[in-house]
């Protein structure tokens, strides 16, 4: 026997898994159930590369480089970080961005091949590289932290990052030396 809403059904709105298109999910969140996300980023975090720290845990106050001049929304770096596509658009409208790198920064929240350029340096070494960024040579990566509203340098996990170091954003691309990023992490 049929049922008064079997008779409607034809009225009521398709199952959310039907009219959702696919968004590939990073890992990462998945992993945060029942423990801090730190935590179970950490789990899943690649090994460092000998040298390097995988995530160092720097912060970067968007807020505050946007109004010391240092960064602005406008600034012709961000394109490099914007998705691309109509899902990458969608989610880039939430704040969703391509990843950005520990060593795309300076230890000062500048960004380091503008840095490096403006202030005439051209290192040679990986560790002369390090010395300009005035950071711990680190692998990792800037993730929105919501407990203090800025970026904060975390681990790579395995294919689940954007290859975003060329030379207008990699120091080390810019400069003809090995890029820390371990090929692994890049989707």
């Amino acid at each position: 026997s049929s049922s008064h809403s079997d008779s409607i059904s034809f009225f009521r709105r398709p199952s959310p898994s039907l009219t959702r298109p696919s968004i590939r999910v990073p890992a990462v969140l998945l992993a945060c159930r029942g423990k801090p996300c730190s935590q179970a980023a950490q789990e899943m975090a690649l090994p460092a590369p000998e040298g390097l720290v995988n995530g160092c845990g720097i912060e970067f106050d968007m807020k505050e480089a946007e109004a010391s001049g240092k960064m602005k929304k406008d600034d012709p770096i961000q394109e490099h970080y914007k998705k691309t596509g109509f899902l990458g658009r969608l989610s880039g409208a939430f704040g969703d961005k391509k990843t950005m790198y520990c060593h795309h920064l300076t230890a000062d929240g500048t960004p380091a091949v503008r840095a490096a350029k403006e202030a005439g340096v051209a290192p040679t070494s990986a560790e002369e590289a390090w010395k300009f960024l005035g950071k711990a040579p680190c692998c990792g990566r800037f993730a929105y932290d919501t407990s203090t509203g800025k970026l904060k340098c975390g681990p790579v996990i395995k294919g689940d990052h954007d290859n975003t170091n060329n030379p207008e954003t990699c120091i080390f691309t810019a400069f003809g030396l090995p890029v820390p990023t371990p090929t692994q992490a890049y989707k």
